[in-house]
């Protein structure tokens, strides 16, 4: 597939990732982990998969902005599958470490669309499966891309937006198992960390955010590359 096609699908998707996520956002009812009857969403509280949900955390019904977000999810990870085949060209010929940055963000975008069919309110248990099974090859498959962007003649914005996304979003995965681990009795700790709830969400946030800074970038980067090339000729 040409950069052209990959960086229209990766804008495309992100894009509608964005305005499904707004949509969800407004749309749902209330409630977060901590305030069962908080109004509204919070950005700092609430999580990306609490907006999946069909029934809201304050009880009510959310199945138009939960389908939505659903669907919005979904084309989020096929432009992540875009984001890697972007970042896996910055290098001619490509490298080993570019394949698997490609590779492995593939089966990780595959299995995070399962994600979205599994929301925590009606499959909990299945919901933590696909999250932490997405987590393994996302964090290969963007460690990889990191190298590569470090590497490669690329901006210091977009070198900045991999550094963070790729701290951010290890840092949430593995504070996501942890809590989880407490939640199951697998670590003998207190059941109830206050400080690592707390933090979990604006985690989540901080790398989603740092995620969409980069994929854009590298999408402004590889156009830029492709006239370069166009010129040179």
């Amino acid at each position: 597939m040409s950069e052209q096609r990959l960086v229209l699908g990766c804008v495309t998707g992100t894009v509608c990732f964005l305005g499904c996520v707004a949509f969800a956002i407004a749309h749902y009812p209330g409630g977060t982990w901590t305030d069962p009857s908080a109004p509204g969403h919070s950005f700092a509280l609430n999580y990306l998969c609490d907006l999946m949900q069909t029934r809201a955390l304050n009880g009510q019904e959310a199945t138009l902005g939960s389908k939505v977000a659903r669907f919005g999810t979904v084309s989020m990870f096929a432009a992540l599958a875009a984001f890697f085949a972007l970042i896996a060209r910055f290098e001619s010929p490509k490298t080993r470490t570019g394949r698997v940055a490609q590779r492995a963000g593939l089966i990780a975008c595959i299995l995070g669309c399962t994600v979205p069919f599994a929301p925590s309110d009606r499959f909990r248990e299945a919901h933590l499966a696909t999250v932490l099974s997405a987590f393994v090859p996302a964090l290969i498959a963007t460690i990889a891309a990191l190298i590569v962007c470090m590497r490669a003649p690329v901006s210091r914005w977009l070198r900045a937006m991999a550094a963070i996304t790729v701290v951010a979003g290890a840092s949430d995965g593995v504070a996501y198992a942890i809590a989880y681990a407490i939640a199951y009795g697998y670590l003998g700790v207190a059941r109830t960390v206050p400080a690592l709830n707390l933090a979990l969400p604006v985690l989540q946030r901080a790398a989603t955010v740092g995620l969409i800074a980069w994929v854009l970038a590298v999408c402004a980067q590889s156009l830029r590359m492709q006239k370069r090339i166009a010129t040179d000729r």
